[in-house]
């Protein structure tokens, strides 16, 4: 190599590098700078060497900006020299362009070629520029525009809306032909063609292809012209697929309307004013067969001529009828409808015709039916007439004018029909007052729309027989008939028949009038109807249809029947016997029976209350014994229930522990509930209640319903009470009350409670008007009492249940309660028809005295003596600490003696004795006081559980001194001992 330098007269540089990659030989070109060092002069240089010389000259490498570090030398240098990559432009620092290659050698190493391409690459800019701005032109152009190879057919250039047309995106890298996306390709070969011929070609119709398989309808302009120096098609198109498709209609519309017309079986034709004819259909051809002219079709020719000038003068005519001949020249009448119109610039005539011939003769014969209608209407005795939809009179006959003679002036077809009765009620000939002519009208707006048959009386007196009957159209049919004279027979025949009514509805008796054959009811008396209720046939009166059966059979053979006892249905229907006693007449033809009937009710109440009676006197000897029982129970009870009673309660009184107190009041409330019992007994025995007061009876019932109502509707069994208003008090004991209608609840619920059929038990509440009394019924719906038993129902221990399952004292208790409270208990039944019980208690007429709440509290007894005589100790050691807590000083006895021992001692404030004792009982106590010791038998008193033996009763009712019943309370024997000691005050 020189050392000096050369100035490089090639383009293109070079450097070569050895296997070992040393440089061994470069030109000046290879740097881009004519006075570079050559290889050699330095010393040896590598490729890194060498590519960073060259990068002080270039400006960027690859389109990458040229950075001036060891690193980015590495990275050009390896890129360079690879094998088989595509070559690198590099733009040097002064604005010029190298296309930079390697290349291997052949014994080994690599040869970097840098090729000036500056010119090359302005042209190619410039010409990038000018294709820029041809996209812009195009892109913005409203229509799509494509640039096909002319000789390749490839689109070199396609417009946004050429894309959206095919509806695909354009991808200039790829190959893409304008020729695949023709529906046929030959059109293509035509446009081409044509364009070669006269170089442009407008208005071309073609079918585009897109890539989904739809397809596109386009006229097309296209030019021939030059595209980057190639021989190019311009095409433009405009989508005209609308268009297209709206012709296709339109000719399928027209195609079809050829049809329809064609097959249309109405004949049509168009012609010219002149008569030419223009078109015809077959049915035209069939009807007028082949005449050249249309005046050939009429019988008259001046008929076209009348219906043309209609035509010229109007535009349209319809229904034009007249006489023509047919293809076989027979004449006809036609109905023709025409129009005038603009058809290719002149007027023409499109016409279609009917024959009519059958319509004409139809009507002819409609007209002369209507006519014969007419005369027949006329010729009839009734009035008619006939009103359309719209309520407008089409035709009245005479008759009907006749009797409406007042108003016949406005009877004219046409008239409104609620018109006419308008006039009719203002000319008063009907009876309605003119400030009630609306509400007339209103009522007769009804007989329009429906069928009716009326009577109406005119004010003249006259009477007609009105029917009026909706048609078929919407209108109706008025027909009257004058009914003048039969309403005045039949005033005639009901004025008579009203005499013998007023007679027989004034007569007490039931009276019926029935047909024999299906005991049609044709009259009954007001005492029938009361008895029997409104029935319209004769069997829905008897409880056993039969029975009807054999009473009709009998009055058949023998005319009469006299006393034939049944049983019939009252008006609520109840059922009662009945006496019957009838004749058969003849009654307009039919077999009618004429009865009279006669209830047995009361004559059979009578016989059934003697039976009450006897049965209730039966029932009184075997409680009377029961009493007896019963008062020995409650005696021997009494004592101890005293101890049990006052014990407790005393307790309750003075402990300060709240659970002995709790325990002492378990203890007394169970105490006085034995109590309760107790003295229900007595009461039982005694036939007079114990603790008695002003009681609301409805206050029993909703206590009793209260008790037992869960039970018996958990059993499903329906429970209904029914409570008269404003009942008066009766004079009872509350507890022993509601005990019976606890009972008699019980007995109902377990009477219905296997019954299969209604299961129902009603209370009610009444009040007897004729007595007085207070009755209470407990009613069910189970299967009854059996007659065999009936009597026994109140009998002691007597019971239908099974063993374990009842005592037999629930209904004796009840019956000895009510009789204790001059009350009387009874029961209705009927086998499957279930049972009634009624209580009857009298009204109280005593003043209500005052609760226990409301007792006077006396002022206590400190200081005092009492003497209590008693054989129970217990009993005597309680009555001694209740009235030492109230101030007495006691002294105890256990019988009459101990007591006289104690009263020949000293003087007491109060004794209190037992009735019952040892040794000497309460009476010889009594007796020797009041020998003895007169002063201390007034201050005496008794506590005692026996006052229901006789002896008991009449002794104190004797001596007139206070006792108090066994069990009692602190609160009682204090009140009791504070009146003795304060009795003056």
């Amino acid at each position: 190599m020189q050392a000096e330098c050369r100035v490089a007269d090639a383009r293109t540089g070079y450097a070569l590098f050895d296997i070992h990659d040393v440089l061994e030989d470069a030109n000046a070109a290879i740097y881009g700078d004519s006075c570079a060092s050559i290889a050699g002069e330095d010393g040896p240089a590598d490729v890194g060497g060498v590519v960073g010389k060259v990068l002080r000259n270039l400006k960027s490498f690859d389109g990458i900006e040229v950075e001036p570090t060891d690193e980015f030398a590495r990275h050009v240098a390896t890129r360079w020299r690879q094998d088989n990559v595509p070559p690198f432009e590099a733009q040097t620092v002064d604005g010029g362009w190298r296309l930079l290659t390697s290349h291997p050698r052949p014994n080994g190493g690599v040869a970097l070629i840098s090729t000036d391409i500056t010119e090359m690459k302005r042209i190619q800019i410039a010409h990038l520029d000018s294709a820029e701005i041809f996209r812009c032109i195009t892109d913005s152009h409203p229509l799509p525009v494509w640039v096909v190879d002319e000789e390749s057919k490839q689109i070199v250039y396609e417009s946004l809306d050429g894309s959206r047309l095919l509806g695909r995106k354009w991808r200039p890298n790829e190959p893409q032909f304008i020729i695949d996306h023709f529906a046929d390709p030959d059109d293509f070969e035509k446009i081409t063609e044509r364009v070669g011929h006269d170089d442009i070609l407008r208005d071309h119709e073609i079918e585009l292809r897109r890539p989904n398989g739809s397809s596109v309808w386009c006229s097309t302009n296209c030019r021939r012209s030059h595209y980057r120096g190639r021989p190019s098609l311009v095409i433009g198109v405009l989508d005209i697929t609308e268009r297209k498709k709206a012709e296709a209609i339109k000719h399928e519309a027209t195609a079809l309307m050829q049809k329809v017309l064609d097959a249309c079986p109405v004949p049509t034709r168009m012609s010219t004013i002149e008569g030419e004819t223009l078109y015809r259909n077959p049915a035209s051809r069939e009807l007028y067969g082949d005449r050249g002219q249309i005046g050939g079709y009429y019988v008259n020719p001046d008929d076209r001529k009348t219906l043309v000038g209609v035509l010229l003068d109007k535009g349209c005519i319809d229904d034009f009828r007249v006489r023509q001949y047919d293809s076989n020249d027979n004449v006809f009448w036609g109905s023709i409808s025409a129009r005038l119109i603009d058809f290719q610039g002149r007027p023409v005539i499109v016409s279609n015709a009917s024959n009519i011939t059958d319509i004409i003769e139809a009507q002819t014969q409609t007209r002369q039916a209507s006519e014969r209608l007419i005369d027949a209407i006329e010729s009839l005795a009734e009035g008619f007439a006939l009103y359309d939809k719209d309520d407008r009179l089409v035709l009245a006959n005479s008759q009907y004018r006749k009797m409406h003679a007042l108003s016949a002036d406005v009877l004219v077809p046409g008239v409104n029909w609620f018109d006419f009765l308008r006039v009719t009620a203002q000319r008063n000939q009907f009876p309605v007052s003119q400030d009630r002519i609306d509400d007339w009208l209103v009522e007769r707006a009804k007989d329009r729309r429906e069928f009716r048959q009326q009577e109406f009386q005119h004010t003249d007196g006259g009477w007609f027989f009105v029917s009026n009957c909706p048609t078929r159209e919407g209108g109706f049919v008025v027909t009257r008939v004058d009914i003048t004279e039969r309403k005045r027979a039949e005033l005639a025949a009901k004025e008579a028949d009203e005499l013998v009514r007023r007679v027989l509805e004034a007569c007490p008796a039931s009276i019926q009038m029935t047909r024999a054959d299906d005991g049609k009811l044709l009259y009954r008396s007001p005492a029938s109807d009361e008895l029997l209720g409104d029935v319209d046939n004769a069997f829905d009166s008897y409880l056993h249809p039969a029975h009807r059966k054999q009473f009709v059979e009998r009055l058949l053979l023998m005319g009469e029947v006299d006393d034939f006892e049944t049983q019939l249905k009252r008006k609520n229907g109840d059922a009662c016997w009945c006496s019957l006693s009838a004749r058969l007449i003849d009654f307009h033809g039919d077999k009618v029976i004429v009865s009279h009937t006669y209830d047995l009710s009361d004559r059979i109440e009578m016989q059934q209350q003697l039976e009450r009676q006897r049965e209730t006197l039966h029932q009184n000897e075997k409680l009377s014994a029961l009493g007896g029982l019963l008062a020995g129970v409650a005696h021997e009870l009494n004592n101890p229930l005293s101890v049990v009673l006052g014990m407790s309660l005393t307790l309750k009184e003075t402990a300060s522990d709240p659970k002995t107190v709790e325990r002492a009041d378990k203890i007394s409330r169970a105490a006085e509930r034995c109590a309760r019992i107790v003295r229900t007994f007595l009461a039982m025995a005694r036939q007079q209640p114990t603790r008695t007061s002003n009681v609301v009876i409805d206050d029993i019932v909703t206590a009793a319903v209260e008790v037992v109502g869960y039970s018996i509707k958990s059993s499903d069994i329906s429970l209904s009470v029914r409570r008269a208003p404003d009942l008066p008090a009766i004079w009872a004991d509350p507890d022993q009350l509601t005990q019976v209608l606890i009972n008699l609840l019980v007995n109902a619920e377990h009477a219905v409670h296997g019954w299969e059929g209604q299961r129902q038990i009603m209370v009610s509440t009444e009040l007897q008007p004729e007595s007085g009394n207070i009755l209470v019924k407990v009613a069910d719906t189970g299967p009854g009492i059996p007659s065999e038993i009936l009597p026994r129902i109140f009998e002691p221990f007597f019971t239908t249940k099974e063993v374990g399952a009842g005592t037999g004292i629930g209904l004796s208790f009840c019956h000895r309660i009510i009789q204790s409270h001059q009350g009387t208990i009874q029961v209705e039944t009927a086998e499957g028809g279930g049972s009634t019980f009624v209580v009857s208690l009298p009204a109280s007429d005593r003043l209500a005295e005052r609760s226990e709440a409301e007792a006077i509290e006396l002022p206590k007894s400190t200081g005092r003596v009492c003497l209590v005589v008693d054989d129970e100790k217990d009993v005597r050691e309680l009555i001694a600490e209740i009235l030492t807590q109230d101030g007495f000083t006691v002294i105890v006895a256990g019988s009459g003696k101990e007591a006289l021992k104690q009263l020949k001692s000293r003087t007491f404030d109060v004794i209190l004795s037992d009735l019952k004792m040892p040794d000497m009982d309460g009476r010889r106590f009594y007796n020797h006081v009041s020998d003895f010791h007169p002063a201390e038998a007034d201050r005496l008193a008794f506590l005692t559980g026996d006052t229901i033996s006789p002896d008991a009763q009449v002794f104190l009712r004797a001596t007139k001194r206070p006792y108090l019943e066994k069990p009692v309370k602190p609160f009682e024997l204090r009140n009791f001992v504070s009146r003795l000691v304060n009795r003056d005050a």
